[in-house]
């Protein structure tokens, strides 16, 4: 039988557990033009929250027109404004006939190709000249306005892992970002919806707060819509459902141990149950329970042992010390143990895990990102590698 725990996709609205507050906030949000982020640790269902929030919205008798993009793999302005223009085509052209009228019609200075292709599956899509004149590139970089203008009808923008842009534009990309806002606040009929992977915490380095905090480009550009952890009660429910739907069954004491142990963490919680669903033929036992986290474990160990191959010692101690709940990092007896020599070494060794990903700072504390990564390293890493 197919399990029933899907972790490997994002999820259809249907099956998407709770959240109910926050998609009512951002689906609101979104129909009276109020530009919205969402934001949040990586695999914690961001893509499914908004399949959800998305079919709200498309039960509107009024419903604007959605268009989604991944920023995955955009590394230019310009490459952004086309991949926009060409995912708004996308949404309402489906003959060349139809791609080469809208083309003249709105992007007469632009002039983009549009080459025919090979194979019937293939999609249309439009060429920019790298070079394109002054007018031209504005023309382009305001197609989301004049394509709603064309349309008679509001847009909704969501771009997806918003995060790499950042990324790969490099440090001097403030002005961009700067010069990327001002245009959206002109766009009075297209609504940005802006999704990235990252810490949103409130301390310590965040891609986030880069782009959100005071004083930076999108300061209230946005509102944050926060996604609402998935309550034990519901998810415990859920994996037993599940388990009984196959004719197998599972306490909610052992629902509830997956639970907490992957800290509730959505694409983990579902990657356990499943392993135990698969291990289960009658009843779930402590066996069971227990191999399916060695399984779960094994599944992860190179790309965990990947990571902490990029990591210096020092690093390592840092995080061991984490895992040992120090609190006082700048204490000498701390220092002296975990080998963190001074309190500046301290700080620069914190900012290059966050930097990295690994760890965020929540009430002055850090604290490792994937609760997962954190297991490992204290069952396997420091058990198996030996540090002196």
């Amino acid at each position: 039988m197919n399990s029933p725990f899907q972790y490997n996709r994002p999820l259809q609205a249907p099956d998407v557990l709770g959240r109910t507050a926050g998609s009512y906030w951002l689906a609101s949000n979104l129909l009276k033009g109020q530009h919205s982020v969402v934001w949040d640790k990586p695999k914690t269902g961001k893509t499914s929250f908004i399949n959800k929030v998305l079919v709200q919205i498309s039960k509107n008798e009024k419903a604007p027109l959605v268009c989604r993009i991944s920023c995955f793999n955009i590394r230019s302005e310009h490459s952004l404004y086309a991949a926009l223009a060409n995912a708004l085509f996308s949404c309402v052209a489906n003959t060349l006939g139809d791609w080469e009228s809208l083309a003249a019609t709105l992007l007469p200075l632009s002039k983009p190709g549009i080459p025919v292709p090979n194979h019937q599956e293939h999609e249309f899509f439009l060429v920019f000249p790298d070079d394109l004149s002054g007018e031209a590139y504005i023309e382009l970089a305001r197609f989301p306005q004049a394509f709603s203008t064309h349309l008679g009808k509001p847009i909704i923008m969501v771009l997806e892992s918003f995060q790499t842009l950042v990324e790969f534009s490099g440090t001097p990309s403030r002005p961009l970002f700067q010069k990327m806002v001002e245009l959206w606040k002109s766009m009075k009929t297209v609504t940005w919806l802006i999704c990235g992977s990252g810490s949103t915490a409130s301390s310590g380095y965040s891609v986030f707060r880069e782009l959100f905090d005071e004083r930076r480009p999108f300061y209230r550009f946005a509102e944050h819509i926060p996604l609402e952890p998935i309550e034990e009660k519901e998810f415990t429910d859920y994996i037993i459902r599940s388990f009984a739907k196959a004719g197998r069954v599972i306490s909610r004491d052992y629902a509830g141990m997956i639970y907490q142990k992957m800290e509730g963490h959505p694409y983990y919680v579902q990657y356990l149950a499943d392993i135990c669903f698969s291990n289960t033929k009658g009843y779930m036992n402590d066996d069971m329970y227990q191999s399916g986290l060695e399984e779960l474990l094994d599944i992860f160990q190179q790309s965990f042992e990947s990571i902490c191959q990029e990591l210096t010692t020092l690093q390592i101690y840092f995080l061991r010390a984490v895992c040992m709940g120090v609190e006082q990092f700048c204490s000498i007896e701390v220092m002296d143990k975990y080998h963190l020599k001074s309190s500046g070494n301290v700080s620069r060794i914190r900012d290059a895990l966050e930097r990295k990903g690994i760890i965020e700072t929540v009430r002055k504390k850090p604290r490792f990102i994937d609760p997962l990564f954190r297991f490992w390293f204290e069952e396997r890493y420091c058990k198996t590698y030996w540090l002196t």
